[in-house]
């Protein structure tokens, strides 16, 4: 069962007034956003390979079968950063993808966004931090300041894309996942080949960045999941019910990414926190 405690609607601050968002009664959903929404784990589907790799199976699909929207666009792409959502087209192998926000129509009722993560590229922290067994990198001590610089860096993308979309769908309730849920309370080599302490730093790392996507999603009258606050426990150390691949993968998903059953978690937040 999935705990909806990390789920808020943050209102936009007076200063900056946006329209009130619409109550879903089965309007059109857009999902846009990076590989967290395409799903990066394999499907033979037309959709994985023209080089967005997106899932039949990703956490949009399900929520689109949990709330039969009359109409459902998907427009995420594997690689994707803030800019592409709104401002500039994204360079795949498989061509060049316009900007998502052409997707969106101006009467959508419901749009999710997963953003963040390439533009803090936290892989950079995370490839600082492996290590081999019974060994420790100190990335707690080493790159606070790096970790500050990144978040900082994600939230002034994320913030003008979120605002762009809100101007394109007035009435949207605009629901943005946050990043995260592959780290936990300890490392377990090889699948995560990161010291306790440091894996434990990592996870307070997304914490943070969750808190700045928070702050940018207020801006514009929108609902915060924190996944990683709701992914506690299921990070790829659990060996029963992890929701996220670990550093081996190369083929169910990408390392550190959302499997299925992580799909079916995050579209189940997702389902919680729309307003019917």
């Amino acid at each position: 069962m999935v705990v909806l405690a990390g789920v808020s609607r943050v209102p936009a601050a007076q200063a900056d007034p946006v329209p009130t968002p619409v109550r879903y009664t089965g309007g059109a959903y857009v999902a846009m956003g990076d590989s967290r929404a395409s799903g990066g784990f394999f499907t033979p589907t037309p959709d994985y390979f023209l080089g967005c790799k997106r899932s039949a199976i990703n956490y949009p699909s399900i929520v689109a079968l949990l709330t039969l929207p009359r109409h459902f666009i998907d427009t995420s792409c594997a690689g994707a950063q803030a800019p592409n959502l709104y401002r500039t087209g994204q360079h795949t192998n498989f061509g060049y993808k316009p900007p998502q926000i052409r997707m969106v129509p101006r009467d959508a009722q419901v749009v999710t966004v997963s953003i963040g993560g390439n533009d803090m590229r936290w892989g950079a922290l995370v490839g600082q931090c492996t290590t081999a067994p019974f060994t420790d990198r100190f990335c707690r001590h080493r790159l606070n300041g790096e970790a500050a610089w990144r978040i900082a860096r994600m939230e002034n993308r994320v913030t003008p894309a979120l605002r762009a979309i809100r101007a394109k769908a007035p009435r949207a309730q605009i629901i943005v996942v946050g990043i995260g849920g592959f780290m936990g309370n300890h490392g377990c080599w090889p699948m995560v080949p990161i010291s306790d302490p440091d894996v434990r730093w990592m996870n307070r790392v997304f914490n943070r960045a969750g808190d700045a996507l928070r702050r940018a999603t207020a801006k514009v009258d929108g609902t915060f999941v924190d996944a990683n606050r709701l992914s506690a426990g299921h990070d790829p150390c659990n060996l029963i019910n992890p929701w996220y691949e670990s550093a081996l993968s190369r083929t169910i998903a990408y390392p550190y990414h959302i499997n299925q059953s992580g799909a079916v978690a995050i579209a189940a937040m997702v389902n919680g926190a729309i307003r019917r």
